[in-house]
């Protein structure tokens, strides 16, 4: 597979005549300062050279807010006839960073683990990645690269790279061959050596730092399991799952079923859950598994930190991209907890 240089207004026309063609999701200004993916329009200005992380992850569109499994109505003789969900379009993601990479290659993972998920996975089958190297932190609160996450290119059909020479457009995958072949861009035949140059031109310290690997931290999260650091950081918390809703790699949702009120018709869905909300644990005869807003900020950190890891044998499952402290009305930030965890163990390296 060819690799391709073009300057910026190339990449943004190919990009447009994509829109043309069928929706490609870009980051887009909203407001003043934040951005969302959103369908790209012929008014849209694609940019590469500013952006901040957007408050929904692109991962949110693989796993919709609310999405019907089934829908079901009788017959007059009482009978269900029962209609799947409708199989999912085709979709560009478009200007992906390195950490929601990874945050997709986790999901990726999850979803095809027993039992699989066919929902996700029919929407990934049709979904392709065009992602864009970050050369720069974001801002103040990212720490993509603490956890590893700033060099991932798993899960993109397309990479690029801002290059001195231009926009470096690399082709991972069969169908990311097929989508830039009548792009018009001119083939590259020292791709990697412009990328590493490119690279090479990053911040020494990239970003916030974790008080230690993030190997480390199953062992001491588990050491630190009665730290006093989760009612602490607790004590802030509204319990509002506004950092769950935003995080790139929280997937729990809970099913629904909607009835007419005669019954002869219906809708079971599926809707995003969030494990800081205080009835998130709660079950039949109401007994609740996690009363305390501590003991929710303890299972969070250690999902991202210890169980998923250890499960999927992965890094974290925390990609450090910094959204769950930007959107916390109380600035709970989950690096400084954890660095906070490790210090009081003594477990820095």
């Amino acid at each position: 597979m060819n690799d391709y240089l073009a300057n910026h207004d190339q990449v943004a026309g190919w990009l447009q005549r994509l829109a043309g063609e069928g929706e490609v999701l870009l980051p887009c200004p909203v407001g003043g300062k934040n951005f969302a993916f959103a369908p790209l329009l012929a008014t849209t200005p694609v940019r590469f050279d500013r952006y901040l992380p957007t408050v929904a992850p692109p991962a949110r569109h693989l796993l919709p807010a609310d999405e019907t499994i089934f829908t079901y109505e009788r017959d007059a003789d009482g009978n269900c006839c029962y209609a799947a969900a409708q199989p999912p379009q085709p979709m560009i993601l478009a200007g992906v960073r390195p950490c929601d990479l990874q945050a997709i290659a986790h999901l990726d993972a999850v979803m095809i683990d027993a039992p699989a998920d066919p929902l996700y996975l029919a929407r990934r089958a049709v979904t392709t990645v065009i992602g864009v190297n970050c050369l720069s932190p974001c801002d103040e609160r990212c720490f993509c690269a603490a956890v590893g996450a700033l060099h991932c290119r798993q899960g993109a059909d397309i990479f690029l790279t801002p290059a001195a020479a231009g926009m470096l457009v690399e082709v991972l995958t069969e169908r990311g061959a097929a989508l830039v072949a009548s792009a018009g861009f001119a083939t590259c035949d020292d791709a990697a050596g412009k990328r590493e140059a490119a690279e090479g031109q990053r911040p020494q310290v990239f970003g916030r730092k974790l008080a230690t690997e993030p190997g480390n931290l199953p062992g001491i999260l588990r050491e630190g399991y009665r730290s006093p650091l989760y009612a602490h950081h607790g004590s802030r918390c509204f319990s509002c799952g506004t950092c769950n809703l935003v995080c790139p790699t929280c997937y729990c949702f809970e099913m629904k079923d909607d009835l007419a009120l005669d019954g002869m018709s219906g809708r079971r869905s599926r809707t995003w859950d969030a494990c800081m909300i205080p009835a998130f644990a709660e079950v039949a005869g109401g007994h609740n598994f996690r009363p305390e807003v501590g003991e929710r900020q303890r299972h969070r950190l250690k999902r991202k930190f210890e169980y998923l890891p250890e499960r999927f044998g992965s890094g974290p499952f925390c990609v450090g991209c910094g959204r769950c402290g930007r959107q916390c009305t109380a600035d709970i930030d989950i690096l400084t907890m954890v660095n906070e965890i490790v210090a009081e163990t003594g477990g820095a390296a």
